[in-house]
């Protein structure tokens, strides 16, 4: 047992000595201050890519740290602190301050320190880097279709001093195993990469977009919001434009609709509250500025209803042939005989001729101070029998154009919210020109 520990001993030792004796050899002429294949005046070409939705892989070579494996014991690779070794430098150029306001005090925090930094450098001179960052970048929104949005957002970096001649980037897309994932209200559908170059003081310089994919997942607006909206607005217009049980004015039905008006104000100041600030009105907006639209023409068309049944009873008009046959309406009989006896008078049933006998002249006058009372009482009897008949017969009238106003509002706004709700399968846009 002894002896099978110095042999591990002793072959341990001997690899390490391999390792020491490769950097010695490497080392001994290496300055980190010159960039790789500057002596024959040719580009350094990194490779770079995202792996594990934190860490930026660079991947690059340098000709000056290659060695023979046959000469070190077939040692092929050395892990080594980044400090000792000449580093790519590129930055996010999109992040944003602490403060956040975009400004040269840019938010891309290291998650190790620079003394934790190692770097595996293969002996044909390959080196790979993974550098762990925690970025908060500028994105720009296009809210037109919140909440069924699509955004993209890109990652940009860029070599802050080395034009293309010097050092060029070919980045590559993420690995499928990469952890991406969103959050409860976004979710990372894809990301792509963009190799670009911009021309800054007659130079070109390497520019690297990585495009994140982000859709928002509605199911939060659309119960919180969207069916609160749609089962206020349907209730609203039934209770505006159903028949009342009594014959009565309309002063309830637009109270209703005025109080659904101030409720779907309310739910409109919430979505204005959910949303990013910006100059255009976004989908939900108009839905809801659409049903509100729809409940107030609803109040104002029975407002509008509330003023002529108010105008016809006082006036004791009934309504016309034309109206009846427009709303399929059969006159009652009371109606009908109203109309007939319109124009008649009664007649005296007492001849106007004085008695001469006094005695009898005192019982005649005596008998007519009770007729025209009687008289008096029955023209208001009658007059309020008139007002009642007109009354239920604009009720009917008015009940079907109830009838109608309430088919055609709630098939409104019926439309309405599947017109809405018919973008939530629109297909994915396409990723525009200019993210940063």
């Amino acid at each position: 047992m002894a002896s099978f520990v110095l042999i591990v001993q002793n072959f341990l030792g001997f690899i390490a000595g391999s390792t020491k004796k490769i950097l010695d050899t490497i080392f001994k002429n290496y300055d980190k201050r010159i960039r790789p294949h500057s002596e024959n005046n040719t580009a350094v070409i990194i490779r770079m890519s995202i792996v594990l939705a934190i860490l930026i892989e660079l991947r690059w070579n340098d000709p000056n740290l290659v060695w023979n494996p046959a000469d070190y014991n077939d040692k092929r690779e050395i892990i080594v602190p980044q400090s000792h070794l000449w580093l790519p430098k590129l930055f996010v150029y999109n992040s944003l301050s602490p403060s956040g306001s975009p400004d040269f005090s840019m938010d891309t925090k290291e998650m190790l320190s620079d003394n934790r930094y190692d770097v595996r450098v293969s002996h044909n001179g390959d080196i790979k880097i993974n550098i762990p960052q925690f970025v908060t970048c500028i994105c720009r929104l296009s809210i037109e279709q919140f909440p069924f949005d699509t955004q993209f957002c890109a990652v940009a970096l860029a070599s802050p001093l080395l034009n293309t001649s010097e050092m060029d980037v070919v980045a590559s897309a993420p690995p499928k195993d990469s952890y991406f994932a969103g959050n409860a209200e976004w979710e990372l559908i894809n990301v792509t990469v963009r190799d670009m170059r911009f021309l800054e003081e007659g130079e070109y310089r390497a520019e690297v977009h990585y495009i994140f994919h982000l859709q928002r997942r509605p199911i939060f607006y659309l119960t919180v919001i969207v069916a609160p909206t749609f089962l206020i607005s349907a209730l609203s217009i039934l209770g505006i434009f159903s028949p009342g049980a009594n014959d009565g004015p309309r002063n309830e039905k637009v109270s209703l609709g005025l109080g659904s008006l101030l409720a779907m104000t309310v739910l409109l100041g919430i979505v204005a509250g959910a949303m990013p600030k910006s100059n255009s009105i976004p989908l939900l907006g108009y839905y809801i500025l659409i049903v509100i639209l729809l409940c107030a023409v609803a109040v104002g068309i029975s407002m509008a209803f509330l003023g002529l049944s108010r105008k016809f009873i006082e006036k004791g008009q009934m309504p016309s042939h034309i109206a009846y046959r427009l709303m399929m309406v059969q006159p009652s009989a009371l109606s009908c005989r109203r109309r007939i006896g319109q124009g008649r008078e009664s007649k005296d049933f007492y001849n106007d001729h004085r008695v001469k006998i006094p005695d009898l002249t005192l019982i005649h006058e005596q008998l007519m101070e009770l007729v025209e009372t009687q008289r008096m009482f029955r023209r208001r009897l009658e007059k309020e029998q008139i007002k009642h008949l007109v009354e239920m017969e604009w009720s009917r009238i008015f009940s079907r154009f109830d009838y109608v106003f309430l088919t055609v509002f709630q098939v409104l706004n019926l439309v309405v919210l599947m017109l809405f709700l018919r973008f939530a399968w629109s297909p994915t846009p396409a990723i525009r020109e200019h993210l940063v």
